[in-house]
């Protein structure tokens, strides 16, 4: 979760061993009235030689209005992946995502610039094709950026009696008089207001398991969202960088030093 770059003006922190295994950037925008099915797979054309596989998945946001008698019927959301499964597209008729996500323990978290950038390269190319396709214009309603952090049992902390470990703000006090033990799952979600109406700042924590091996873990979700009264382009990449920093910061502000230090190698790094 470093963030030397895509920030102007402040220091943030840098970690050489980020827990981040998933970051969304994602663009709602008015629904295209034209947008047909036949157009997802000419979109992808346009980007099949970076993301060769397409795939379905259910429709984000709320649910579709129920289609008349031989009416028209609700559009797909498809996922655009590459190669390596570890970059995908999401594209639906309201909303563009782009997700980096980690497939292998030693896969490097290519970092938020890296990421933001594609992003913006890959929204290009679909600005582009609704303009050949005259279907319109992309107008930007709301945004999101998503962090999700896997901290895995033994990362600061090896029973939920040790949350305080990772989470200075959580604890379990098992005094001698309690009448109930540790418990055995754990789970929290909190809200803030970014600055200036510009939206809300999500984090959801989460006491799991992996399948793969049966390892305890935390799942942290921080989650931004929103944009504000200005919705110009211009806006929507200031928001980003808005919310990358508040994500960060949340981050850090939610998580214990020893745990940043010892295990995710936390670097102050000066920002220009």
């Amino acid at each position: 979760m470093n963030t030397k770059d895509g920030n102007k003006g402040r220091s943030l922190p840098d970690y050489g061993n980020p827990p981040v295994i998933e970051v969304v950037c994602g663009l709602v925008f008015e629904k295209l009235e034209k947008f047909r099915a036949p157009h997802l797979g000419l979109f992808w054309q346009k980007i099949r030689n970076d993301f060769p596989t397409c795939q379905h998945a259910p429709t984000l946001g709320f649910p579709p209005d129920p289609p008349e008698f031989f009416g028209e019927l609700p559009l797909p959301r498809v996922w655009y992946i590459n190669e390596h499964d570890d970059r995908l597209i999401q594209l639906q008729n309201d909303r563009f995502f782009y997700n980096w996500r980690r497939i292998q323990p030693d896969d490097t978290y290519p970092r938020y610039a890296t990421i933001i950038e594609a992003f913006k390269a890959n929204l290009n190319i679909l600005e582009k094709f609704f303009n050949e396709e005259s279907l319109g214009s992309i107008k930007p309603v709301g945004c999101e950026l998503s962090y999700i952090n896997h901290i895995p049992k033994g990362d600061g902390w090896d029973s939920l009696f040790e949350i305080n470990n990772v989470f200075p703000d959580l604890a379990w006090h098992d005094t001698d008089n309690r009448f109930l033990p540790v418990p055995v799952h754990w789970g929290w979600d909190t809200q803030f207001a970014l600055p200036e109406d510009r939206g809300n700042l999500l984090i959801k924590l989460r006491h799991q398991t992996r399948k793969v091996d049966k390892l305890p873990f935390f799942n942290l979700h921080i989650e931004a969202r929103g944009l504000g009264g200005d919705k110009s382009w211009d806006s929507v990449w200031k928001w980003f960088d808005l919310a990358h920093e508040w994500i960060v910061l949340g981050f850090t502000d939610l998580t214990n030093s020893k745990v940043q230090n010892k295990v995710w190698k936390r670097l102050d790094v000066e920002t220009a």
